[in-house]
Order: C-alpha cells, then structure tokens, then sequence
C-alpha cells in the first residue's frame, strides 16, 4: 500500500489489524489463478448476499453467527481484490467502482440483517416492548439507506463539479482527528460495526444495536451533507 492509503486505512482499526493480516492468507490461493482483481471484488459480494439470506432463515444465534461469518468472509475478499492487484500491479480505473459497489452493497445488507436478526431475537428492548420485531426491520432498512446515502451523494458531488477538494473533509480519513476517527471506526461495516454486531449477537443486544446504529448513522448522514453542501450554491 502507498504511504498515503495506508494512513487512511490503519484508522479503521478492526479491518486494518485484523481483517487486513487475514486476507493475506486468503490471497495465496488467489494469486494462483488468472482471476482479475475486478472479478474477486465481484465475488465478495457472494458472501455478503448468503450473509443476509442467512439473516432472514436464522433461528438461532448459531444460525445468526453464521450470518456474520458470511459478511466476515466479504471483508477478507474486501482485501484481497487490493492485495492481488498490488501484486501483479493489475490496476484499472473501474477498479475502485467495483470495489466501491461491492463495500455499498455488503454495508447496506448487513445492517439490513441486523435489524432482520434482532426482530428474531430476544433483545431487552423487545422484552420490554419498548419495540417490537416489525419496527426492528424497519429499523435495519432505514439503517442501510442512511448509510449509504451520504457516500453517494458525496460522489455525485464530486462528479458534478469535478472537485475533489470540495468533499475533502469527508474524504481524508488520514487527517482524522479523535472525534472523526472514533466515528469512523463505528460506523465502518468492515470494522468496529461488523465487531459490534458480533458482540450484539452473541450478547443477545441486536435490538439494542439496531436502534442505536439507525441514530448513529443518521447523526453521521447529517454531518456528512453539510460537510459536503458547506459554502455550495
């Protein structure tokens, strides 16, 4: 990795120290194919698709760890696309499109199952019914459309005044301080989101999770577009 892209990526702690270390083994076998690295960003989003259909039929909180694996799985695959085009230095301008979709599609449908996992579950906020397993779903919905809206906006904005300066406060991980960096780790699906779901899981708090990442991210969506809209006719 560039000096500048590792300095980004080492903020996003769980995915850097260790999803990233275990996607190098996962490459191995990679590298001994003639797969593009466009064509494994394509086939992350296989596990994160099982991920939520596994979400949706799971009974048990077996059945919903198997689920996580599954989005577990598409964050190695997250590093592999990147490490084999480093290797065999196959680099192409789609190359980030693809990786971009597949990181789109995974973030919005594990969220979705998160909220699917915890109308199944039995969370304290549905004990209490405070909640109840329809509102969770919705939850989980509203949750993956939050968190991806600011991103696409952000690159529409880009696109349209073919400025990149105008998103770099969003943009600039490396440059992060500690508020935006704690945020960034909480909200990112290949790290701190993906470990707390783990932990929601097996600590039974889906519920609890849903309802708080539907108003962490919809706090984050906001900030975001007036970051980006800031001082824009």
């Amino acid at each position: 990795m560039t000096p500048e892209k590792r300095a980004m990526a080492k903020n996003d702690i769980f995915a850097f120290y260790v999803g990233r270390p275990l996607s190098y083994a996962l490459t191995i076998p990679f590298l001994y194919t003639d797969m593009s690295p466009n064509t494994i960003s394509m086939i992350s989003i296989v596990p994160a698709v099982f991920g939520f259909l596994a979400a949706c039929f799971a009974g048990s909180k077996a059945g919903m760890i198997a689920s996580w694996l599954m989005f577990f799985l598409w964050n190695l695959l997250d590093g592999v696309d990147g490490n084999v085009a480093r290797y065999k230095k196959q680099f192409s301008k789609m190359g980030s499109v693809y990786d971009a979709m597949a990181g789109y599609i995974a973030s919005a449908l594990m969220f979705f199952a998160a909220g699917i996992m915890a109308a199944h579950s039995s969370g304290a906020l549905l004990k209490a019914g405070l909640v109840n397993g329809e509102a969770l779903i919705i939850c989980g919905g509203l949750t993956a459309i939050v968190d991806l809206l600011p991103r696409l906006v952000m690159h529409k904005a880009v696109t349209t005044t073919m400025d990149k300066d105008s998103v770099k406060d969003v943009m600039d991980k490396a440059d992060y301080g500690l508020v935006k960096t704690i945020a960034l780790n909480l909200r990112s699906c290949a790290g701190g989101a993906q470990f707390l779901l783990l932990v929601a899981i097996l600590f039974s708090i889906l519920d609890l999770y849903t309802v708080c990442y539907l108003a962490f991210n919809t706090a984050v969506m906001v900030m975001s577009l007036i970051s980006v809209f800031k001082g824009k006719d």
